[in-house]
Order: C-alpha cells, then sequence, then structure tokens
C-alpha cells in the first residue's frame, strides 16, 4: 500500500498537519519529518517525528516534476525542502485562512500564497474556504484542490478556568510582500503600554517575528509562544494579520483587529483584507485602543453576528477537516496506485 510522508519545519506548520496525521489510516502514513529543534513540539502532539538536518541539495530543472515519495506540506517553503530531499509529488494543506495578496499584481502570483508560481508538482490542495479554491484552480486547473476547512480548529482549546478578563496581543512578523504584510506593533506600542496598566495582558506573536519575547518583557507582559496557550488563557484576542485572528473567533471569543495606516482601504485581497475583516471591531488608530477593547469584552450580539458571518466566510467547514483531508489523501494515493499499476 502506498504512504505518504509529512513533511513539517516550522510549529505552527505541525500544529496544523497534526491532526490530519492522526486522521490518516495508518497503514497509508508514512514518516513525519521536522527539524531536530522541533522535535518536543511534535512529540507534544504525539506525533512520533523523525528529526531531519538540513537536507543536502538535489540539482532540479525549471519545471521539472519528480515522481518520488508522495509528501504532504503546509508551506511553499516545505515544497522546496521535499524537492531538495527528492520529494514529490506533494499534497498540499493551506495552513489557517489561506490569506493571499492578489489585490496588489505585485504579488498576485507571489509562490507563498494562494494561486501562486512553482507549484506544478502538488496534485492536491486541500484548502479552507472558496477564495482558495477558486485561486488554486484558476492556476493550475489540472490539480484537485478541495474545500476541507481548518483541521486545526478541532483542536484548539476553550478558556480555562482563572481570573480575568486577559487580554492578548499578537503581531505579524515584518514581511516585504505588500503593506499588509507588515507588522503593526509601532503604531500601537504606546496604547498597548496603557491596555497594560488596565487590564491582565499576554503577549504573541507570528513565530517568524524574532524578538517579541524581549519587547514583551521590556513592556512587563508575559511572552506565551504557544498558541493553545493563548486560547487556554485569554478572554480576547488583539491582532493585526494572522490566521490565528479566526482560529480564536472559532471558539467563540471576541477578537479586534489591528489594522496600520500602511494597510490600503482600497486594494482588496480578499478574507482578512477585507471581506472578511469585520470578524470583530477594526480599529484604525491607537487612541482608540482602549475604549474598542472594553467594547469587544462586552462581545454584545451585533459582535457575534459578525463573527459568525465572517468565519462562515473563511472556512467552508469549521469541523471535520481532518478526516475529510484524510479521505482525499487516502483517494488521491489510491489513484496514483491504479496508474501506476
Amino acid at each position: 500500500m502506498n504512504t505518504v510522508d509529512f513533511l513539517a519545519y516550522e510549529p505552527h506548520f505541525i500544529d496544523h498537519l497534526a491532526p490530519v496525521w492522526h486522521a490518516l489510516d495508518p497503514r497509508i502514513r508514512g514518516r513525519f519529518l521536522t527539524d531536530p529543534d522541533l522535535m518536543k513540539r511534535a512529540r507534544d502532539l504525539d506525533i512520533p517525528a523523525l528529526g531531519i538536518v538540513a537536507p543536502k541539495p538535489r540539482p532540479r530543472q525549471p519545471g521539472a516534476v519528480f515522481d518520488g515519495t508522495p509528501a504532504l506540506v503546509a508551506s511553499y517553503g516545505d515544497i522546496k525542502k521535499g524537492r531538495r530531499m527528492g520529494y514529490g509529488p506533494f499534497a498540499f494543506l493551506e495552513h489557517g485562512i489561506a490569506q493571499s495578496y492578489a489585490g496588489d499584481r505585485t504579488a498576485r502570483s507571489h509562490a507563498s500564497y494562494s494561486g501562486g508560481a512553482d507549484r506544478g508538482d502538488v496534485e492536491l490542495n486541500l484548502v479552507p474556504n472558496d477564495n482558495a479554491r477558486a485561486r488554486w484552480r484558476e492556476a493550475y486547473p489540472d490539480a484537485r484542490t478541495v474545500v476541507v476547512g481548518c483541521p486545526k480548529l478541532d483542536t484548539l482549546p476553550s478558556r480555562e478556568p482563572g481570573p480575568g478578563p486577559v487580554v492578548a496581543f499578537s503581531f505579524h512578523f515584518p514581511c516585504s510582500v505588500v503593506p499588509e504584510t507588515r507588522p503593526a506593533f509601532g503604531t500601537y506600542l504606546e496604547a498597548l503600554e496603557e491596555v497594560a496598566r488596565q487590564y491582565t495582558v499576554i503577549g504573541h506573536a507570528h513565530p517568524r517575528y524574532f524578538g517579541m519575547d524581549r519587547r514583551y518583557r521590556r513592556l512587563g507582559i508575559e511572552y506565551v509562544p504557544d498558541f493553545t496557550d493563548v486560547c487556554r488563557r485569554a478572554d480576547l484576542y488583539v491582532c493585526d494579520n494572522s490566521s490565528t485572528i479566526y482560529e480564536f473567533a472559532s471558539t467563540g471569543r471576541p477578537v479586534l483587529v489591528l489594522n496600520a495606516p500602511s494597510y490600503r482601504r482600497n486594494v482588496d485581497h480578499g478574507l482578512r483584507f477585507w471581506e472578511a475583516a469585520d470578524v470583530g471591531i477594526q480599529v484604525d488608530r491607537a487612541k482608540d485602543l482602549l475604549p474598542a477593547i472594553a467594547e469587544a469584552l462586552e462581545d454584545d450580539a451585533e459582535l457575534q453576528q459578525g463573527r459568525e458571518i465572517a468565519l462562515d466566510i473563511v472556512y467552508g467547514h469549521r469541523s471535520g477537516a481532518a478526516e475529510r483531508a484524510a479521505a482525499e489523501i487516502a483517494s488521491w494515493l489510491g489513484q496514483r496506485a491504479e496508474v501506476a499499476a
């Protein structure tokens, strides 16, 4: 029976692939490969991961497709690693809400986002919503693209009993693709200090926003690196640009959406920018942050309704995604076996 290996070289990719690993028929599971430094994260999620030191590069001609061991990945970076290791073809699980930046012509075909370049060896795309499905189908009509939802949602914990309210802040990492991928941390720094004087605040950040632990500590704010711990402890999640906005909202709690001055209202990327931005109160100015937090914590019926509408946009399904993904992977492997026979 054919098997599929899992490749995940950053912690948040492990979080997204882990539920699919557990849902997959053990007979078709191959190896779960990750960086040795991430082995503990894998073990915490009950995955017997095999650590692989940086793979030896393998020559690859532009457009070439390897016909080696199939692999499931959750990022373009891991596709490239997989190629160097001799893997291919690939199944690709979009992590998060599959945010892309197609509203900007300079980023429309960026390889890291939905519908991006250099995916000719991806035969199966597993996506959370219709937005991502449309982009992949337009760019790669021969690949199978299926809306399965987000497997991570079923693993997110509820708020654990404890004193509150606790307000969690998080920021996107400094990414130069478009203005909307840059963090809003500097814009709200002084306001964040004031919030920390009035509320219990914990800090989080995208895993690639290096040094945020030190920045939070300088503000007297506890840094919480694991998003699942944020979910266990926070009553409100405040963030600029991340799929975790919607993941937290999916647990039934309010979120606050931070806009930086550089975010362009006249450029529509979809999802977070701007179709599903009303998942929570949007804050455009630092001086409005404190009153917005107070309003968000009330979480009235109007805010709840807006949250539900946004969640319906970003998630085609809100539960059972791992099982759908596992069934699609099994079907894909079966079809490949029939062709090979």
